[in-house]
């Protein structure tokens, strides 16, 4: 993923409430650098107004402030540049993104990233 295109999928995500709990980035990867665990990821954080997304290298650990991972390829990236969020639910079910939750339950909904979870109608373990 390109700057270009990373632009284009911010401006797709949602807006959500400002987080009550400690922000969790929400990481997207695309599939060749997840599969090589080396790379890079770009962040977003959902309820942080704070911390502007970005990208950051990917060195095949997860860190503690990824609450979840998105990983996709370039013609997926393309879909949901055009077409926005409302198809991701249905890119995740067809497994063309591959959602990988990071965090429990509370740690997800604190920092604002459990809404948006369920909006790619994911299920979370409730711990």
């Amino acid at each position: 993923m390109d700057g270009e295109r990373w632009s284009r999928l911010l401006e797709c995500l949602p807006e959500v409430e400002e987080a009550v709990g400690p922000p969790l980035a929400v990481a997207f990867m695309g599939s060749d650098d997840f599969a090589a665990k080396r790379g890079q990821a770009w962040l977003w954080w959902p309820g942080s107004r704070q911390r502007a997304g970005g990208y950051v290298a990917f060195d095949g650990r997860y860190p503690a402030d990824w609450g979840l991972l998105l990983v996709m390829n370039d013609m997926v990236i393309e879909k949901v540049g055009a077409g926005g969020t409302a198809i991701m639910s249905s890119l995740v079910r067809r497994f063309e993104i591959r959602p990988f939750v990071l965090r429990q339950r509370d740690e997800l909904d604190a920092a604002g990233v459990l809404e948006f979870i369920e909006s790619l109608e994911l299920a979370t373990p409730k711990h």
